[in-house]
């Protein structure tokens, strides 16, 4: 702060942050599902977490936000597909991250993304607290998070380069943020599995833009830039992890009964919305049956289905039970000839499933709540990694309109 005490200065600019925040507060921000899928196989997974950048601001996607921007750039690089998924708390401060990433299942994860920051230069917090502060963070991460799952810390981005904060008031905060960003580089030398990228400032916005899809593209740029080997290497090195991760953990299913009482889709009549995903499946793999399957304890209930489907189905006794399994989805294109699932009732006896097609479907907290399932008595081409793309996109259609039901009964 130059010659200006800390006693003065904090109050100052803390007041002069809080008069922007009408002015903030209008800005468009995503109000879409807080994630973004990247077309790819043996998808990463990346938890984007914080204020600042997470939250993209001016923009009204997260398409187009940082999750779209940096799912993109990951593909690019590692010729896989990139599932980033965002959790952003806009007046977030490292203070209270800890509290925050605790309501999180971070073991899901193969890579998270911290953006804290940007608030704390704003409030001055003392360095100290910074330092303490963000180091604890980085350590309930580290113990929440799954051991080969790999985490970033993005500096924080020029403060005067956001349009409603570029005055001599935000130099202050700039050159506190240069020197939170010194601390942050030195913490994350020091602890296992973190990596720090710094976060510069992209192309001048409009003031009445904020930010703008090309300035989400510069930071996922950047952050691909450092991340993309390191997935690259844990993915050789952990795919059968990689596979399972999301059912990892103590009591995955006491787990996955609470986030479906939580959603309320058990209590709920079948909808259009499934029924029209189903039907476009259908048609898509040209077969003649699918369901949208939620998993009720040890039963499965379907919430869509088309053609001729089998009722009464343990999930013991189903194809559902291997797909919850399996990151991207499963192609069968011979049940009977396939010894995992020959001796299924519905294979060895009506309706005498030979094709099957699954993926499994999450939830908002990402629990494995079910599948969305399509199968024919016919067996069908064999295994085709371009029609497991296409299955994918349809399951996550599934999961995108169980977040709308979700927030609509909310």
């Amino acid at each position: 702060m130059g010659n200006v005490p800390r006693w003065v200065g904090v109050p100052v600019l803390r007041a002069w942050v809080a008069s922007k925040t009408g002015e903030v507060n209008r800005l468009p921000r995503p109000r879409d599902a807080p994630e973004s899928h990247s077309i790819g196989f043996n998808s990463d997974r990346v938890l984007i977490f914080g204020g600042g950048p997470a939250v993209g601001w001016g923009v009204l996607s997260h398409e187009v936000a940082l999750p779209g921007a940096l799912g993109r750039a990951l593909s690019r690089r590692t010729g896989r597909g990139a599932d980033v998924y965002v959790r952003a708390v806009p007046r977030l401060k490292v203070g209270s991250a800890a509290d925050e990433l605790s309501r999180i299942k971070l073991c899901r994860y193969d890579a998270l993304l911290v953006t804290l920051g940007v608030n704390d230069a704003g409030a001055l917090t003392s360095l100290a607290s910074w330092r303490r502060d963000l180091t604890s963070t980085l350590r309930a991460i580290a113990r929440a998070s799954s051991p080969d799952s790999r985490i970033f810390v993005a500096g924080v981005h020029p403060i005067r380069s956001i349009p409603v904060y570029n005055s001599p008031l935000g130099s202050i905060a700039d050159a506190h943020a240069r020197k939170m960003n010194s601390i942050s580089a030195a913490i994350c030398t020091l602890e296992p599995r973190v990596t720090y990228v710094p976060l510069t400032a992209p192309e001048e916005s409009s003031a009445l833009r904020f930010r703008d899809a090309m300035s989400y593209r510069h930071w996922g740029e950047e952050l691909a830039e450092s991340m993309a080997p390191q997935l690259d290497a844990q993915c050789l090195l952990a795919d059968f992890d990689r596979r399972l991760r999301g059912e990892e953990g103590p009591g995955p299913e006491r787990e996955r009964q609470a986030a479906v009482r939580e959603l309320g889709i058990l209590r709920t009549d079948r909808t259009w919305h499934f029924d029209d995903i189903v039907a476009q499946a259908c048609t898509t793999f040209g077969v003649r049956s699918a369901t949208v399957s939620v998993i009720d304890s040890d039963r499965l209930v379907h919430k869509a289905q088309v053609g001729d489907v089998p009722q009464l189905i343990t999930l013991g006794e189903s194809f559902t039970a291997s797909v919850i399994r399996e990151r991207d989805g499963m192609i069968v294109p011979d049940a009977d000839a396939d010894a995992r699932f020959r001796n299924l009732p519905h294979v060895a006896g009506e309706p005498r499933i030979r094709f099957y097609a699954g993926f499994p479907v999450e939830s908002p907290d990402g629990s494995r709540i079910g599948t969305l399932n399509i199968f024919d008595p016919a067996p069908r081409f064999s295994h085709d990694l371009w029609r497991l793309l296409s299955l994918r996109e349809f399951g996550f259609m599934v999961q995108a309109e169980i977040r709308r039901g979700g927030d609509r009964r909310r």
